[in-house]
């Protein structure tokens, strides 16, 4: 904190303003509410507005994190500081508004600045046009001449680099509602170049995925800073501890990179939004940021929440053909437009030229299988709804069949699965199996007990589909294939079960790119 008598002299005030002062503080938080920075943020509009008048008006002690989010937030009483971290989000983005504001405002004079200390959810309130002064004692006045020098001196600092800037990013700065504020440039990386990468962002230590893969902590990044919310429920997923931690800022990966071609994989999840959405709201549209690979937009104006179709929901996006720049880098850039961009985990998966990876899921497997055929069938992904089934008696009976194992678990109920693809047309092959609805169960069983319908992108694929009657019996494997199917707009494949008749069920899913 800023001792009273050089409060004084750099005309800095906390509370107790006369009338005119407060009513320059008003004007001033009125033209902060109308700015660029301030005006597509809600959240960060209340919370500035409720510091700023609880430190005119609000008895002192009252602005706390508890009382902040209990009052401003609704949240209960008792809440969980450790998990609800609102307060402190929404501080520190108001914090960074206030200082793109001003920045952007440079050389124009307000009479008062409003600014947010860090560790203080108090405002301070800078007088352009000095306080009238008090006797400072001599050797605390030689202290303030040297703080005074030393400010003077970072502000020509400050003032040389912004005249140095180019007219045209010049021009970026005091356009803040729709251009990200600059990414810090890199500092010196002299890692060795990789030949692939499993990274969980702002995590510290390596994780072990449900399908036996090894995740690496965080590096190669510079700008942003870390969030963590060990206790969130992620939704399709079955790792959520990949979703947990979170970059936020503008911020970039710089990624030593053999030479090659890889497929990109970026893992989001929105855990900040759930705590202050309101009931009729999704939360679309609060968070919207840009990703750059190599200097190419590969994401503009990306919302998580609408990406995912909703908060606390794992989103991943696939890139194909994604190679290192000349110097041996992947540069990845992450820029905010409308509050912060965010990152959970970076996954750079070597591929041929212009391929990408298939996928396969073994449904209702919480591990990773491989076939016959050497190919490799991860742990049950991407999932919404529905329940898993594992039996300990496999209902498949075919000698035809090598792989008669995959019939052995299954997803059932009303469920849907949302798989990340790169752009292109895929093949996709469902794998079915009746393992519940046969001759042996007594009331029930045989055609007619099991019936539902397949979509794809809301397409149907198939309409009152009858495992048991299209198999012939119980324990025969039948698969369905479907080819040409392109992605949404969100690059994914979003496959939705629904029951006609009993519960909707598939027990393997593939996923290759077409070659027709």
């Amino acid at each position: 904190m800023i001792p009273e008598q050089q409060r004084r002299m750099y005309g800095v005030e906390q509370a107790e303003l006369g009338e005119a002062r407060e009513q320059a503080v008003l004007t001033e938080l009125n033209r902060l509410l109308d700015s660029a920075a301030f005006r597509t943020s809600r959240r960060c509009r209340e919370f500035l507005k409720y510091v700023v008048e609880h430190t005119i008006k609000g008895p002192r002690g009252t602005l706390t994190e508890r009382a902040i989010g209990v009052e401003l937030f609704q949240l209960p009483e008792d809440f969980d500081t450790g998990q609800h971290t609102i307060v402190r989000v929404t501080a520190n983005e108001v914090r960074k508004k206030l200082a793109q504001h001003y920045l952007a405002q440079n050389g124009t004079h307000h009479g008062v600045r409003i600014d947010l200390p860090p560790g203080s959810y108090s405002a301070e309130f800078r007088w352009e046009t000095p306080l009238e002064e008090t006797p400072i004692p001599p050797r605390a006045e030689r202290r303030l001449n040297r703080g005074l020098i030393a400010s003077i001196t970072a502000g020509l600092a400050i003032l040389l680099a912004l005249f140095l800037v180019p007219g045209h990013a010049m021009k970026r700065l005091n356009d803040r509602s729709a251009t990200p504020a600059l990414v810090p440039a890199p500092l010196p990386n002299t890692s060795p170049a990789v030949a692939s990468l499993r990274m969980i962002v702002g995590s510290t230590s390596s994780y072990v995925d449900r399908s036996g893969q090894t995740w690496g902590p965080d590096r190669f990044f510079s700008g942003g800073s870390v969030l963590v919310h060990p206790a969130e429920r992620i939704f399709r997923t079955l790792d959520p501890d990949i979703y947990r931690h979170v970059r936020n800022g503008d911020f970039r990966y710089d990624i030593p990179l053999q030479p090659g071609s890889y497929e990109l994989h970026l893992h989001f999840a929105e855990t900040e939004l759930a705590d202050f959405i309101s009931a009729e709201s999704s939360g679309e549209g609060q968070r919207l940021f840009r990703v750059s690979a190599n200097g190419k937009r590969i994401l503009d104006y990306f919302d998580v929440v609408a990406d995912a179709d909703g908060s606390n929901t794992s989103d991943e996006r696939v890139f194909r053909s994604i190679s290192p720049a000349e110097d041996g880098f992947l540069h990845l850039s992450f820029s905010s437009l409308r509050s912060t961009a965010i990152l959970s985990g970076i996954e750079l998966l070597p591929v041929g030229p212009g391929k990408v990876r298939p996928i396969r899921i073994r449904a209702g497997w919480p591990t990773s299988w491989q076939d016959a055929a050497g190919d490799e069938w991860r742990a049950d992904s991407y999932f919404l709804g529905g329940n898993a089934l594992v039996r300990t008696t496999n209902p498949a009976r075919d000698s035809n069949s090598p792989d008669l194992s995959l019939y052995a678990s299954e997803r059932w109920g009303h469920f849907s699965y949302a798989l990340p693809v790169a752009d292109g047309r895929y093949r996709l092959t469902l794998k079915f199996c009746e393992g519940h609805y046969g001759r042996h169960n007594t009331g029930v069983g045989g055609s007619g007990s099991r019936v539902f319908d397949v979509y794809c992108n809301g397409v149907a694929l198939l309409r009152n589909f009858d495992i048991y009657r299209e198999a012939g019996g119980e324990g025969r494997p039948l698969d369905r294939s479907f080819s040409g199917i392109s992605p949404t707009a969100q690059g994914k494949l979003v496959l939705t079960f629904v029951p006609v008749n009993g519960m909707a069920c598939v027990n393997g899913i593939e996923v290759v790119e077409d070659s027709n």
